[in-house]
C-alpha cells in the first residue's frame, strides 16, 4: 500500500510539473551515446588520421554553422571501466527539428569538401569510429537557476 501511495505521489508531482513547464520555449536535447571504436591503422584509409581533427571538422563545418543547433557538446567518459563511451549532446529549439538538424549538419559537411574522395574518407573514418550508438531524446522539465 505504501509503495502505491508513493508511486501515485511521484506520478502526480511529475504530471503537475510537466503541465507547468510546457511552453513554446521548451527545447529538445538529443544525447547520442557512442561506443568509440579505435581506428584500425592496418587499413590504409586510417593511416595518418588525427581523430581530434576529424571531430573538430565535424563541429566546425557541420554543427557550428547549423542554425537549428542551439547548443552542442562532446563528452568523453572520464572515469571507470569503459573509457570508450562518448556522448554527443545536441540542443535544438523544437522536437520537429530533430531529424532536420542532423540532415543539415551532414549537408553542411558534405558541401565543405571540394572532392568526393576526401568527403568519402571523412565519413568512412567518422562512421568507423562511431559505429555503435544509442539515442536518447529529452526535453526541459524544470530549468534550474544557475
Amino acid at each position: 500500500m505504501r509503495k502505491s501511495i508513493l508511486a501515485a505521489l511521484i506520478i502526480g508531482a511529475y504530471s503537475f510539473a510537466s503541465a507547468q513547464t510546457k511552453t513554446p520555449e521548451q527545447s529538445t536535447v538529443i544525447l547520442t551515446t557512442y561506443e568509440w571504436t579505435p581506428l584500425d591503422f592496418a587499413d590504409t584509409t586510417f593511416r595518418g588520421v588525427n581523430f581530434d581533427s576529424v571531430l573538430n571538422y565535424y563541429v566546425d563545418k557541420g554543427v557550428r554553422p547549423n542554425p537549428m543547433v542551439k547548443n552542442f557538446r562532446i563528452l568523453r567518459h572520464r572515469w571507470g571501466a569503459n573509457s570508450f563511451k562518448t556522448i554527443f549532446l545536441y540542443e535544438v529549439d523544437k522536437m520537429e527539428n530533430l531529424d532536420k538538424q542532423d540532415e543539415k549538419t551532414n549537408e553542411l559537411i558534405d558541401a565543405s569538401f571540394k572532392n568526393e574522395t576526401e568527403k568519402n574518407k571523412f565519413w568512412r573514418v567518422f562512421g568507423r569510429a562511431f559505429n555503435k550508438h544509442e539515442d536518447t531524446i529529452m526535453s526541459d522539465w524544470i530549468k534550474p537557476k544557475m
